[in-house]
């Protein structure tokens, strides 16, 4: 996942938003929650390299953690996303100087640093805020409508505190169900490594990469599970997941918000054609495996949509730009493990987020 951290301690903002704690163990706390990022293999967003901001902390964790791991950085972990102006050329330069290749950049046509948060907030498959005030609110209530996995660590009060409480009070208005902000509140508390893991755990973070099998009726789909789980902290295919209540369209939803990236297997269930040539049919994939490759691709982009088609299904055309590759006898075919191993390494990568018009 790439993981957009935001928020601040400031002291002027100690009253009016309700800012707990200190400013050291604000910057304690960021630099913590970096380094846990980093350690499950995930990627950050970031903007401000200031002292008081949770983005310039969190950086320090993952720098931190990169160092202990004294592994090459094959490619970019941190995206610096800053607003176009001169006065913000040389964000982190001593750190970009000091580990080569860990940084991309990008830059927003504006002065806001609200429109920096936004674009943060957009770019990001989960939300982390952290203390904050003005623009770590809208930041959050961003994600939170826009159905993006979010979570706010209240232990120092701030935004993230208010907007924990505003879930709690008013969830429907936000974007979720009451079931879904039960755990809040545990949000509030000092911070510690319960509030940590907890946090994580709002925002479906776990350790990376984690991918979503889309499939239809072929047994093929447990052959590749336990192919990829050689590689992957986990894999998700829905009939595996307990969730005996929950309509199937919300438990996609829920389960495809939350990955790293989905592989669709097209196998060959069914058969169809145009009805002008009812003798002229062809292998087909299922309807509803069309359904959630529309929806991911819809929803999470189609850098993190990877199609191996068995056989000569077809592939509708206007997927035809999506990564795809044919196998014949079963996905762990030897000739796709170099393939499959470079579309994981890609979603590790802060370089390979959607791209946007700033």
């Amino acid at each position: 996942m790439r993981v957009a951290v935001l928020g601040s301690w400031r002291q002027e903002d100690k009253e009016s938003w309700s800012l707990s704690e200190t400013p050291e163990a604000f910057r304690a706390a960021c630099r913590q929650v970096g380094l846990e990022l980093i350690n499950r293999g995930h990627s950050l967003i970031v903007g401000s390299d200031s002292d008081h901001t949770a983005d310039g902390n969190a950086v320090q964790g993952t720098i931190e953690a990169l160092r202990m791991a004294k592994t090459t950085v094959e490619s970019p972990r941190i995206m610096l996303i800053r607003p176009k102006s001169t006065d913000q050329e040389h964000s982190f330069a001593t750190l970009r100087q000091s580990i080569p290749g860990v940084f991309v950049e990008r830059q927003v046509d504006s002065a806001s640093w609200a429109a920096v948060k936004l674009v943060q907030t957009q770019l990001a498959d989960a939300v982390i805020l952290i203390g904050g005030a003005e623009k770590t609110e809208q930041a959050g209530l961003t994600a939170a409508v826009s159905k993006k996995p979010l979570a706010c660590i209240g232990s120092f009060g701030g935004a993230a505190a208010a907007l924990n409480k505003r879930f709690v009070d008013s969830p429907t208005t936000w974007g979720y169900e009451p079931y879904q902000t039960k755990r809040f509140p545990e949000l509030q508390e000092s911070f510690s490594d319960v509030v940590l893991k907890r946090a994580l755990e709002a925002a479906w973070i776990e350790g990376a990469p984690k991918l979503m099998i889309i499939h239809g009726r072929s047994p093929d789909r447990d052959i590749f599970k336990n192919y990829l789980l050689n590689y992957c902290g986990r894999v998700i295919v829905l009939a595996d997941e307990f969730a005996p209540t929950e309509p199937i369209p919300l438990k996609f939803e829920r389960f495809a918000s939350s990955v790293d990236g989905a592989i669709a297997l097209l196998t060959p269930d069914d058969i169809g054609g145009l009805d002008a040539d009812r003798a002229a049919t062809a292998p087909r994939a299922r309807e509803n495996v069309w359904v959630e490759v529309g929806w991911f691709w819809g929803h999470r982009s189609r850098s993190k949509l990877l199609l191996l088609k068995k056989g000569t299904v077809t592939i509708p055309s206007d997927l035809g730009n999506v990564e795809n590759y044919e196998y014949t006898s079963g996905p762990e075919d030897p000739d796709l493990e170099p393939k499959i191993q470079q579309f994981i390494a890609r979603l590790r990568s802060a370089s390979e987020a959607e791209t946007f018009d700033g």
